[in-house]
């Protein structure tokens, strides 16, 4: 499933295996949903960090794409070239 939310139409959600879905915005990872054994749907932010429970993915999808966590950033910047850090 490669879709986007109707509140989010910059976010590509991808089925990467039955019942995850993966979330990116302009290549930059998200977050992602799992769908749990009872049937309803775990979302998580791009750090693992648990945004709630929901019924539906379409509400954990949302959820996901709302959410005001960045991607992990090193505090200190580190240039590299070649595999060299610098």
């Amino acid at each position: 499933m490669n879709d986007s939310s109707d509140h989010h139409p910059d976010v590509l959600w991808a089925c990467v295996e039955d019942g995850f879905h993966v979330g990116s915005r302009v290549g930059e990872f998200l977050g992602y949903v799992d769908r749990q054994p009872d049937g309803s749907y775990a979302a998580f932010d791009a750090r693992a960090q648990s945004i709630g429970r929901f019924d539906t993915l379409h509400d954990a999808t949302s959820a996901v794409s709302s959410s005001d966590s960045a991607p992990a950033q090193p505090d200190d910047a580190v240039d590299q070239k070649d595999g060299v850090v610098l």
